[in-house]
């Protein structure tokens, strides 16, 4: 589905064609698209509710100029909503797009009705390194979130469909943004300051759901995020990294059902 906002073409897969059902927001990560959620985005429409897997400005299908600060994306996706003339939504955001959906959720009140946050930690700290490297577009930025990224399982193969690679999938992903888009969102994620007290205004239930070996942002991490959410809950994706829609697409799959219907 294409919408115009701020004078741009802007691109969701799915669309709402019941106002009477629920509405679930998909928001992807750094440098990625919509595509990350086509999985799960797809039960969830032909399980009763509308399903809206967004591509922020400048990702993936989307026009408009790249938002620089998780504030700016998240008053955008409240543009979004409000736009389509969506009274209630549930969100369901991964690494950056967990940011955005946090800072959403904490802006809209009871209009929130259920929060999933997958590889969510605060602060999400991201190290000098691959900053450096993502602002000077250098390709070792793509390794680097290609390897932190995946648990052991991936790197050895791990996918169910033979021939299919999971971490090459991943890095395909990330080789598509434009120049400057994996800086601008790394260092959006580096520079967020709101996570804690966006966290103590949410009063939705929020599932964060962790990968057990996830390098970038650990399980401990979200279970102390989780403390200050009114109805804060963990669930740990075994054998799983960063990138959990891939890398465990059931066990997170099974996990994003309880926590969205």
């Amino acid at each position: 589905m294409y919408f115009e906002l701020r004078q741009a073409r802007c691109y969701a897969f799915g669309q709402v064609t019941d106002p009477t059902q629920p509405t679930i927001i998909f928001l992807h990560g750094a440098a990625m698209d919509h595509s990350v959620w086509v999985y799960h985005a797809r039960y969830f429409r032909f399980h009763g509710a509308n399903v809206l897997a967004l591509d922020l400005p400048r990702h993936g299908r989307a026009e408009g100029e790249a938002l620089t600060s998780i504030e700016a994306m998240a008053e955008w996706v409240i543009e979004v909503i409000d736009h389509l003339g969506l009274e209630h939504v549930s969100l369901c955001g991964h690494s950056m797009g967990g940011l955005v959906a946090l800072e959403v959720a904490s802006r809209l009140g009871d209009r929130a009705e259920r929060v999933a946050l997958l590889g969510v930690a605060f602060p999400m700290a991201v190290s000098d390194v691959l900053l450096d490297a993502a602002r000077a577009n250098e390709r070792s930025a793509v390794d680097m979130m290609t390897i932190w990224g995946h648990g052991a399982r991936a790197q050895l193969g791990g996918n169910a469909v033979a021939g299919i690679s999971v971490m090459a999938s991943a890095e395909r992903l990330l080789e598509r943004a434009e120049p400057g888009l994996m800086f601008n969102d790394l260092n959006a994620c580096n520079e967020y300051q709101g996570g804690a007290e966006a966290a103590a205004r949410i009063s939705a239930k929020t599932t964060f759901i962790c990968g057990e070996e996830d390098k970038m942002t650990p399980a401990r991490a979200a279970q102390k995020l989780a403390q200050n959410c009114r109805d804060g809950a963990v669930e740990l994706v075994r054998s799983s990294g960063h990138i959990l829609m891939s890398e465990q697409p059931e066990m997170t799959h099974k996990a994003l059902v309880r926590a969205l219907l």
